[in-house]
């Protein structure tokens, strides 16, 4: 009982310690986005509008989204472009980036200055770097539009041809993209336990199976992660078609549209959570508690391959020892028979 008590204390110290240590993070968060965002929300219901005697606030409920959406001619064009947008750079980059991470994390020469070198533009990123690049052309490589192979998908679908020549035409920014997620999968493949691969490879497993198979569903967290990081980060950045829209939205409608300001921040916040929901949907584990069991089977399963192994070097050995004696033998007797013939 007393073993019980001391237990039962010592979590509840070690809980406090780590409430104090969030509680600067709690303050932070909701003094400046839960009260921010709830702000929003009230501001989106109303007509704000300044004049001499300060802010004066008129209800018209759904008013605003109702201008966004029907009475606007630029939003809602810019609401798909963005959708196009996130559909088409989220998984390349993800694929970049796994791809680039896998490269960097083998044995090659100069291997620290690659990751410099992949890992640069995010120093260097802002949002003047990233207009100046855009605004010089340079972000675009080829122009695919006149590939034959391009034609024959616009003509099977306008959409995907349009998602194909969005990832060409900004294949620089794309790149620039895959700096963090680079890192964040490395770490994550760095973290690996190198038994599995032993294990694999004892099996017959070759690479191609070995990446299918232990690589990538070891990466899916990860790449949760990535995701996510993704969809925001191009949400924030100029090269999203809508961005533009809400800033000027925002300083250009102080004085008499805050209302509709929030409204356009809040459709664009809700769309941002949605992609973020779809990601997580996809990339989450489908069930923990069969999770847990095979994860059980894979351990003892490990256990085995490295029993197996054991037993395999243990031959090696003996076939090692047998083929020394064996040398030595045969030393002695042609030894012994240079001998006999000198004598």
């Amino acid at each position: 009982m007393k073993k019980k008590k001391q237990a039962s204390t010592l979590t509840k110290h070690t809980n406090k310690a780590a409430y104090l240590f969030l509680l600067p993070w709690l303050i932070g968060f909701l003094i400046f986005v839960a009260y921010p965002f709830f702000y929003t929300i009230y501001l989106s219901l109303f007509s704000v509008v300044r004049d001499v005697t300060g802010w004066t606030y008129t209800f018209i409920g759904l008013g605003n989204y109702e201008t966004a959406f029907f009475k606007n001619t630029t939003f809602s064009p810019l609401i798909l472009d963005f959708i196009i947008v996130e559909l088409t750079y989220v998984p390349a980059i993800l694929v970049l980036s796994l791809i680039l991470s896998l490269l960097l994390n083998t044995n090659i020469k100069f291997r620290a200055g690659f990751r410099m070198i992949y890992f640069f533009p995010v120093v260097v990123l802002s949002g003047p770097v990233m207009s100046q690049l855009m605004n010089s052309n340079s972000t675009s490589t080829i122009d695919v539009t006149d590939i034959i192979v391009y034609r024959m998908i616009e003509n099977f679908s306008p959409f995907i041809a349009e998602m194909i020549g969005g990832i060409f035409n900004n294949f620089t920014m794309i790149l620039w993209f895959t700096g963090i997620p680079i890192i964040l999968f490395m770490n994550g493949l760095q973290k690996m336990n190198a038994q599995l691969y032993e294990a694999a490879q004892i099996d017959g497993a070759n690479s191609w199976q070995i990446l299918w198979k232990i690589t990538l569903p070891n990466l899916k967290s990860t790449a949760l992660v990535v995701a996510i990081f993704s969809v925001v980060q191009i949400a924030i950045f100029q090269i999203n078609p809508i961005y533009s829209f809400v800033v000027g939205t925002i300083t250009g409608n102080y004085t008499r549209g805050l209302g509709f300001a929030g409204a356009v921040v809040l459709v664009y916040s809700f769309i941002v959570l949605i992609f973020v929901g779809i990601v997580f949907m996809l990339l989450k584990d489908r069930d923990k508690v069969i999770y847990e069991e095979s994860l059980r089977e894979r351990k003892e399963r490990m256990r085995l391959k490295m029993v197996k192994l054991q037993q395999q070097r243990n031959q090696k050995s003996l076939k090692t020892q047998f083929k020394e004696l064996f040398e030595n033998m045969k030393r002695k007797l042609f030894k012994k028979e240079v001998a006999e013939h000198d004598e």
